[in-house]
């Protein structure tokens, strides 16, 4: 795909033939300080922008410091899915320091070359350039990297428009962070009772989550040979991940009709039992479906309710999100490297409880938000879809 009035051949060249490489600075622990400079990280890269909410300050004099429209790649990470990323240096950002598993690539193309590092192209020439024994790229494979480059008018203008989507990409990407800080907000207001749904609802009553429900174990005696095929079962992620049970996202696991072991139902909560930090245990989520021969992972156990007359699995799903319960939660965490939680402690927990007609409300309303953070993800998927497919027909 081309603008018409351009009809010459592109040519083929390296990124070291238009540009140069420059690597990151090297420092220590003691080097750390509140009131040196920024250092970039690959943290700092998300969704091929800048974010600034994990940063590092390092006090030093001797680094090479961003330019404006650099593009800032990380080249060497523990996880191999991130070695590649990138993303482009803006003005307000120019002037601070970068780490050493971070390169840049400076050149007079990179508002055009930008988009090529958004190809699948590139992400494949990434992959097979990968070292042996670390997940890295290195500045001479870097400069060997082979881009279509088309002429300088012909760059403007399709950096021009692909500029516009990437705008709407990342304004779709605020939409959906300003909803989820949103929601998250509310939740938390609501179930500290900072703001109610109707001023006439009556006073939260306290209750004792023993009193509610009771828990039961997950999948026993199981080896890894059991899982690929057979039954659903709800999997640690999908708990920690989400407050409700995405029943398609479950693993397989073999269970004979004689097994004993427990199934799951609508209205089951489930929670995480240990982690590697105390601020991750007990993550919840509920099961929202009528479902048969489903089952629930060993790491994890579930909690059942008396009736749905005091609690709504509905409101549950905010509720054990919330900071006001997490914040219960997390002291029951034990251990020093790895968190453990137990479950007698758990059902120990006092909660405030609405009446069921406010927590239908709540419930209602919170889940109208959730609803339209599906339809603006969906959006957003939309439009990536879109930018693939005009990558794919521009650099062909």
């Amino acid at each position: 795909m081309r603008f018409p009035e351009f009809t010459e051949e592109w040519e083929t060249k390296k990124l070291g033939e238009i540009g140069e490489i420059v690597n990151g600075l090297t420092y220590s622990p003691n080097d750390i300080a509140e009131n040196g400079v920024l250092v970039l990280r690959s943290s700092n890269v998300q969704n091929r922008s800048l974010a600034f909410e994990d940063n590092v300050y390092v006090r030093t004099d001797n680094y090479n410091p961003v330019q404006e429209n650099d593009i800032l790649i990380c080249v060497r990470n523990g996880s191999k899915n991130l070695i590649g990323k990138n993303a482009l240096i803006n003005k307000e950002n120019e002037g601070v320091a970068f780490g050493a598993f971070m390169s840049i690539y400076r050149s007079s193309f990179n508002t055009f070359l930008f988009h090529w590092f958004d190809t699948n192209e590139y992400k494949e020439i990434v992959y097979k350039n990968l070292g042996a024994t670390i997940n890295s790229i290195n500045g001479s494979d870097l400069r060997k990297f082979k881009v279509p480059f088309p002429s300088i008018e012909e760059q403007k203008k399709l950096a021009s428009f692909l500029s516009i989507v990437d705008e709407r990409i990342q304004t779709q990407n605020k939409i959906l962070i300003h909803l989820k800080s949103l929601i998250e907000s509310l939740n938390d207001s609501l179930s500290e009772q900072k703001i109610r749904i109707n001023s006439n609802f009556e006073n939260w009553k306290k209750v004792r989550l023993g009193d509610l429900g009771y828990t039961f174990t997950g999948l026993s005696g199981k080896t890894k040979e059991d899982f690929g095929n057979g039954k659903r079962y709800i999997q640690y992620k999908q708990i920690f991940d989400s407050s409700k049970i995405v029943i398609e996202n479950c693993g397989y696991v073999n269970v004979s009709e004689n097994e004993n072991q427990n199934s799951v139902k609508y209205g089951d909560i489930f929670f995480t039992i240990s982690s590697e930090t105390p601020d991750e245990i007990g993550m919840s989520s509920v099961l929202l479906e009528d479902v048969k021969n489903v089952y629930l992972n060993s790491f994890c156990f579930g909690f059942r309710l008396n009736s749905f007359n005091e609690m709504l699995p509905e409101f549950a799903r905010f509720l054990f999100r919330s900071k006001v319960v997490r914040n219960e939660i997390k002291k029951l965490a034990q251990g020093s490297t790895r968190y453990n939680m137990s479950k007698t402690e758990l059902l120990k927990l006092e909660i405030l409880l609405p009446s069921i007609k406010e927590q239908k409300e709540i419930s209602s309303f919170l889940c109208s938000l959730v609803q339209k953070i599906q339809t603006e993800k969906a959006i957003l998927e939309q439009l990536e879809i879109q930018k693939k497919y005009l990558l794919q027909q521009m650099f062909v």
